[in-house]
């Protein structure tokens, strides 16, 4: 009984993890598109660096972790970053909270092109269901995010393989694409580990789990790719146009997809806030004013967020992570020096005996 108890909590974990990542700008195939099909087959190259880059981050993090007893995101954050701590809480925040009011935005701007539903709604709608999540605390969250990433993954694998046609790829490498696809998979991987952070705390997945869940979203990824190498889009949601060539019906799921994954976007950034703010206080202020907050910004409009408030969240996620990187390298140095230090002593006393 306890093996079958491990297995679903580490199935649990896994779905959390992936929930995080896997969003609607990934279910709209946006993000394929900008960051990986422009480049041919250097975008295979690129898909290689992404699933490094993220191999990378989560074995130092667990070493760190391991090493320096961090039990919580809020440790880690204080380990590394150390009297930057507030600036990196900071610079979360504004993340988090921008990518949170651009799902509300993009859930009314779903809604009034494709079913004509009037403004606000929707986003009112999402900024409840999160707030009883939020609530309810992360066990709810595990639990909502079992029922969403199975299905999101299961569709958007049917879409994919259902408009793949090999006849039309022609996928050549060249040295300036493969360079290209090398940074735009890198900043893929940037912009997404930002909110799979404080998530990776929530779990209890060791290295394998978490290469099995890189592995899945590269497979993904690459069907995403073989699609769109035969194609040219100019609209903001490729994949959900795609989908009308399966069936009406289809067409129809897929809308639903998208729904999916705004809403488990939204609810991985607003607990992420939460576990920032609040720490480990039990609090119900702190989720209302998370809800409030992320709905007063989504006024601004969808438009104006993926335009201009992405860049922002985008340049913030790129430094924070390189900054990560470099305090991560020398706490690990640092680290070693100590544990050398502590040898040669043991060293030094053993030979005085």
């Amino acid at each position: 009984m306890r093996s079958g108890n491990k297995i679903w909590s580490t199935v649990v974990d896994y779905f959390l993890i992936l929930s995080a990542i896997i969003g609607v700008g990934f279910a709209s195939g946006k993000e394929i598109c900008v960051f990986f099909f422009d480049f041919e087959a250097g975008s295979l190259i690129g898909l290689m660096a992404f699933g490094l880059l993220y191999i990378y981050l989560f074995f130092v993090i667990s070493y760190i972790s391991k090493k320096c007893q961090l039990n919580s995101y809020s440790e880690f954050n204080t380990a590394i970053f150390g009297r930057l701590c507030k600036l990196s809480e900071i610079v979360m925040l504004i993340n988090f909270s921008i990518t949170s009011a651009g799902m509300l935005a993009g859930a009314d701007y779903l809604f009034q092109t494709f079913l004509g539903i009037g403004y606000k709604i929707p986003s009112i709608i999402l900024s409840i269901l999160t707030l009883l999540l939020l609530i309810g605390g992360i066990n709810k969250i595990k639990f909502v995010a079992n029922l969403i990433i199975p299905l999101m993954i299961g569709v958007i694998v049917i879409n994919s393989i259902g408009n793949i046609n090999p006849e039309n790829v022609n996928m050549t490498i060249t040295l300036k694409n493969s360079m290209m696809a090398v940074y735009y998979g890198l900043l893929f991987g940037v912009n997404n580990f930002v909110a799979a952070l404080p998530v990776l705390f929530e779990t209890k997945l060791k290295s394998k789990g978490k290469i099995a869940v890189i592995i899945s979203i590269c497979l993904i990824i690459l069907l995403n790719i073989l699609v769109f190498a035969s194609n040219n889009f100019v609209t903001d949601m490729p994949m959900f146009e795609l989908s009308k060539n399966v069936s009406i019906w289809f067409y129809y799921i897929y809308f639903a997809t998208l729904l999916m994954g705004l809403f488990s976007t939204l609810m991985i950034c607003s607990h992420n806030m939460k576990t920032i703010i609040a720490k480990d206080k039990k609090t119900i202020f702190i989720p209302i004013l998370i809800v409030l907050f992320n709905l007063l910004l989504s006024n601004v409009g969808y438009g104006f967020i993926v335009k201009y408030l992405y860049v922002v969240s985008g340049i913030f996620s790129g430094i924070y992570v390189i900054s990560l990187v470099i305090l991560i390298v020398i706490k690990i140095v640092k680290l070693n020096k100590e544990r050398k230090q502590k040898n040669n002593l043991l060293n030094k006393d053993e030979e005085n005996k």
